[in-house]
């Protein structure tokens, strides 16, 4: 039987996890309403104003990574690769599980042309919570992009099996079976064709050097 101090535990520990899960609820309303200007600036693409409206909340509240990671895809979006990836890092160093923060750190590292650190930014997003469909469709792409194409197929039906409706998702696989058919020599696709016409060849060759002994 629960005694009321055990009840009370439990109501503590609750309430922690939800601080924990919703950390912007412990930012101060100064610093959410600039966030939330950011935001909005975004949305209208005002990408240099929502840059300042994320210092503003930075400068009020130092640890919100939200808004750290959104400057950065703000910096990102600017074409600022460098400053957004500096951003980036600030943000992950503040909270190294969150799982929108290595997205948009596989978008940038993209933009930086840094294809192997692109890919391993959504493999983290993947490890902490592989359920998320927008990280395995971003891996597909990649690897699509390093052609490495049956594991981007592979990430695509993961993606499918997670959320058949996600957008661009029929499209970019099939590209990526075009390409993989494409890259493939004639040799391999036609293999089995090949193996049967060389073994009625053999067996050819075989059955007339017999006949020709016999004479």
């Amino acid at each position: 039987m629960y005694t009321k101090k055990m009840m009370c535990t439990g109501l503590f520990a609750l309430l922690l996890l939800s601080l924990c899960t919703l950390p912007v609820l412990a930012y101060s309303a100064d610093a959410t309403e600039r966030y939330e200007q950011g935001n909005l600036l975004m949305k209208n693409k005002n990408y240099t104003q929502a840059i300042g409206a994320y210092d503003e909340a930075i400068i009020i509240a130092p640890d919100y990574y939200e808004a750290w990671n959104s400057k950065a895809d703000a910096l990102n979006r600017a074409q600022l690769f460098n400053e957004a990836l500096i951003a980036s890092d600030k943000a992950l160093s503040l909270n190294p599980e969150y799982v929108p923060g290595w997205i948009n750190r596989g978008y940038i590292l993209y933009n930086l042309g840094r294809n192997a650190d692109e890919l391993k930014a959504y493999e983290t997003a993947i490890s902490i919570d592989p359920s998320n469909a927008e990280a395995w469709f971003n891996k597909g792409y990649s690897l699509a992009g390093m052609k490495r194409y049956d594991e981007a197929i592979s990430a695509f039906d993961k993606v499918q099996s997670l959320n058949p409706k996600y957008p661009n998702l029929a499209a970019n696989r099939r590209i990526a079976e075009q390409s993989r058919d494409a890259a493939t020599p004639w040799y391999v696709k036609n293999a089995f064709t090949i193996g049967i016409i060389a073994l009625f060849a053999v067996g050819a060759i075989a059955w007339f050097i017999s006949v020709k002994k016999e004479y």
